[in-house]
């Protein structure tokens, strides 16, 4: 039977069920039939907010596994994988059988966003404040956050913002033309941007702490704080601006980024992870250097805590079906009590980026001033720490229990790793308690990403600010002045004059200013410090020629041995080379997590070079010793051209007829 997008009315009004009585209007017949709501409560409106909520949990693993299966950092178990994943693998699209491609769930989250705007009111007051403004602007945001996954996902989509409760409407929203990825984001952030200020506009609160419901590993006593059940609005808006990308957005993306980091014009900041960066200790198996601060980040034990600190948004799971909504994500990538039972694992080229990596050694971390930088073979080894952090092997004992017949190489327990270490030999008892949704890492990042969107627009001095948020960090003014190195950066505002860059003057008319000094950065380090130690003064992580050159191929030896670059490196391949190591610290970064195929699309459109992703997903079953951007570097030539043409990075839409016979 070909379907709709919005296939039925029916669906759209059993996702309603939050609001209403399910039983009153399952299938309805006519036109004529018509729908009041009462006004909400405050009370209903908890209520409201959580039903909403419960259809994000719907969505949550599908938005997962679209992005990562597409993308270049997992690899299939081919003889686990079923064909619905293998399919997504492959990029090949069965839109009447592959679960993943649904998008019903979708539109009835949209629906019951647009159902509880119609009810609600908003100058409802008490003691002088207006009481259902924070549900409003969180729901606000959950409509956001979804229609940008479908614009993500799909590129041209329908977008409404009314109720659609009967069949006529549904065809009316079907017959109207699909707007653009562009278009949608304009529409949402026209939306969202009266509200980007969390000191006048709140996430809601729903008890005296601030915390909401009970859930996940250990089921009974973890809470979460309420307003982790929401993306940041300046999270959001700066997402936006990246994904749009017209002239003056990469300037408003970083402005975004920066009010949520720095808490622009309010009391509190977001929570920083710098604690324990540079100690590493050995495991025993193998004698490898393993990071007990990244691991921790993603171990469910203890991790209210953690997620109060790291973590800006998630989606919460239920570790029992019997209390709620589960995650099947660990059944995927990792699933519980079975060795050997993962559908993917992390592919060759995510273990070859990773390998690629000069950790830098820190001894001695217990000191106030990391010692000077020198080459001690002892203090470098291969390889950033994250990847060895959150994946494990496991062995399948032959039946008489002697030693193991099979062994499965890196599999994924960042979805239910249980303690502050990898055991190698690990399996898990638990499901996916928590997908993570943002975190301020990735405003980091794409911070980062938005500034090299500036350099490309003639922000002077933006690209290298780029760089030190993934090298050494933006320090405070105070930090700067402990290294004379950033002296020599200029940076230049609309009258001319040479600045620091502790304040960032990125605008001909002076109206954005990204102010460093602020005591929030006071110790921060860079992003690549959380896998590769002490990035700062690790040579072969710096913005040079040498560097630059390694990493496009352009080497040479000369007559005696010695590495030469290779012809000329131009301002266009730095700036290639700062945009590319982006993308690989997202990877290091923020592996799995529900993001990789859209970065690589972002960045590929932003370049205008489709090799950004093609490269990258050609290569990911291929153990490379050298980036995708070197003449070396090995590709499946099919998936290559495939992936070459943008058409194919989106998901098409199901049909466009309404069948009211279709109820479910």
């Amino acid at each position: 039977m070909k379907k709709n997008l919005i296939y039925t009315v029916a669906f759209l009004l059993c996702g309603a069920v939050f609001f209403s009585s399910c039983e009153d209007m399952l299938n309805p017949e006519s036109n004529r039939v018509e729908y009041e709501f009462d006004p909400l409560t405050m009370n209903d409106s908890v209520y409201s907010v959580l039903g909403i909520l419960k259809g994000v949990q719907e969505v949550g693993d599908r938005q997962v596994l679209l992005n990562e299966l597409r993308a270049d950092l997992v690899s299939l178990n081919a003889s686990k994988a079923v064909i619905d994943i293998q399919e997504l693998s492959r990029s090949e699209f069965n839109l009447e059988s592959n679960k993943y491609l649904d998008v019903k769930d979708y539109y009835t989250i949209i629906n019951n966003c647009n159902i509880f705007f119609t009810r609600i009111d908003t100058t409802l007051q008490k003691n002088g404040i207006k009481v259902m403004m924070p549900e409003y602007v969180a729901v606000k945001t959950i409509r956001a956050w979804t229609y940008l996954q479908l614009a993500i996902n799909h590129n041209y989509i329908p977008y409404f913002t009314e109720p659609v409760l009967t069949h006529g409407a549904a065809e009316d929203v079907m017959n109207r033309p699909k707007l653009s990825r562009q278009e949608v984001i304009s529409k949402l952030i026209d939306e969202l941007l009266p509200y980007e200020n969390p000191s006048l506009y709140p996430m809601p609160a729903w008890d005296s702490d601030g915390k909401v419901l009970k859930f996940g590993y250990g089921i009974g006593g973890v809470e979460i704080l309420t307003e982790k059940l929401f993306v940041p609005v300046r999270m959001l808006l700066g997402d936006l601006y990246l994904w749009r990308g017209l002239p003056g957005d990469y300037r408003k993306a970083a402005k975004a980024y920066y009010d949520l980091l720095a808490a622009t014009s309010t009391g509190s900041n977001v929570s920083k992870f710098v604690d324990n960066k540079f100690i590493s200790e050995y495991i025993a198996d193998g004698g490898k250097l393993y990071s007990t601060a990244f691991s921790q980040l993603f171990s469910v034990n203890d991790y209210t805590n953690k997620i109060e600190k790291n973590i800006l948004a998630l989606i919460p799971y239920a570790t029992s079906s019997l209390n709620g909504t589960i995650s099947q994500l660990a059944d995927i990538f990792l699933p519980v009590s079975d060795a050997g039972g993962s559908q993917v694992v992390a592919s060759p080229a995510m273990v070859s980026l990773s390998e690629r990596q000069v950790y830098r050694y820190v001894d001695n971390v217990d000191k106030p001033k990391i010692v000077e930088y020198s080459h001690i073979e002892d203090y470098e080894t291969k390889g950033d720490l994250r990847l060895v952090s959150t994946t494990c092997y496991q062995n399948i004992q032959d039946e008489d229990g002697a030693a193991s017949s099979t062994k499965f190489n890196n599999l994924i327990a960042k979805f239910n790793l249980e303690n502050n270490r990898v055991n190698t030999l690990y399996t898990p008892t638990i499901p996916t308690p928590y997908i993570v949704l943002s975190r301020p890492e990735q405003a980091y990042l794409r911070l980062a990403e938005a500034l090299m969107g500036m350099h490309r627009e003639g922000y002077l001095g933006a690209m290298d600010v780029a760089m030190t948020i993934l090298k050494s960090g933006i320090k405070t003014k105070e930090t700067l002045l402990l290294n004379p190195v950033y002296d020599s950066i200029p940076y230049v505002n609309s009258k001319g004059d040479t600045i620091r860059w502790d304040k960032f003057v990125a605008s001909c008319t002076d109206e954005l200013v990204l102010d460093f000094s602020n005591a929030f950065f006071a110790d921060n380090t860079g992003i690549h410090s959380r896998g590769s130690g002490d990035s700062e003064h690790n040579i072969y992580y710096a913005l040079d020629d040498i560097n630059v050159a390694r990493y496009l191929g352009k080497t040479a030896k000369d007559d005696n041995g010695n590495e030469i670059i290779d012809g000329e490196i131009t301002p266009e391949d730095k700036a290639l080379y700062v945009s590319e190591l982006i993308l690989d610290e997202m990877a290091l970064e923020l592996a799995w997590e529900g993001t990789r195929f859209g970065d690589l699309v972002r960045v590929a459109t932003a370049l205008g070079d489709p090799d950004v992703l093609a490269l990258r997903i050609a290569g990911r079953d291929k153990a490379n010793t050298v980036s995708h951007r070197h003449p070396n570097y090995d590709k499946d030539g099919a998936i290559y051209d495939n992936m070459r043409n943008e058409n194919n990075w989106y998901i098409p839409l199901p049909g466009d007829f309404v069948e009211t016979s279709a109820a479910e």
